[in-house]
C-alpha cells in the first residue's frame, strides 16, 4: 500500500505558517519608537498584524485541505493578473493621489472590474469602506497618510 500523500494545500499551508513565526521572530527585535515619532503605533505593530491575518488564513487553508474537492477547473483566468495589475495601479495611486483618493477609486473600482453593477450597492461600498478605513487607522491608530500630489487627507 503506497503512502498517503500530504494534499498540496496543506503543504503550502505549512511553509506559509513557518514564514509566518520567523517573521514574527524577525519583528521582536525591532526597535522602540520614541513617542514623539510612534504616532501611538511602534515600528512592529503592522507586521505583526499583517502576520497575523496571514498565519489565520494559511491556518484556515490547513484545515480545508483535507476536504474532498472537485478536480482543479483549469489554468488562472486573466482576471487575476488584471486585479493584481489593478493592486499595483492602487499603490501607485495611493503614492501619487493620496490616501482618500486612491482609496476611494479602489473601493469604486475593484467591484466594477469583478463585474458588480448595483449602483445602489456600489457607491455607499466606495464611500464608507475608505471612510472606515480612514476612522480605523487615522482617528484610531494615529497614523498620518501623505496627502499625495492632490493634497487630499
Amino acid at each position: 500500500m503506497p503512502a498517503a500523500r500530504l494534499p498540496r494545500d496543506l503543504i503550502v499551508a505549512l511553509a506559509i505558517l513557518a514564514f509566518c513565526v520567523v517573521a514574527y521572530a524577525v519583528t521582536l527585535g525591532f526597535a522602540k519608537a520614541p513617542a514623539a515619532v510612534a504616532q501611538n503605533v511602534q515600528p512592529a505593530t503592522f507586521p505583526r498584524l499583517v502576520i497575523g491575518v496571514i498565519a489565520v488564513l494559511s491556518a484556515g487553508l490547513a484545515a480545508m485541505s483535507f476536504r474532498i474537492d472537485s478536480a482543479r477547473k483549469g489554468p488562472i483566468r486573466p482576471m487575476v493578473w488584471v486585479t493584481a495589475a489593478m493592486m499595483v495601479a492602487f499603490v501607485i495611486a495611493f503614492d501619487t493621489l493620496g490616501f482618500i483618493a486612491a482609496m476611494v477609486l479602489f473601493a469604486a473600482g475593484m467591484p466594477v472590474l469583478w463585474g458588480e453593477r448595483r449602483w445602489r450597492r456600489l457607491v455607499p461600498f466606495a464611500v464608507l469602506f475608505p471612510a472606515a478605513i480612514y476612522v480605523v487607522f487615522v482617528l484610531g491608530l494615529g497614523v498620518h497618510f501623505d496627502a499625495g500630489l492632490l493634497g487630499i487627507n
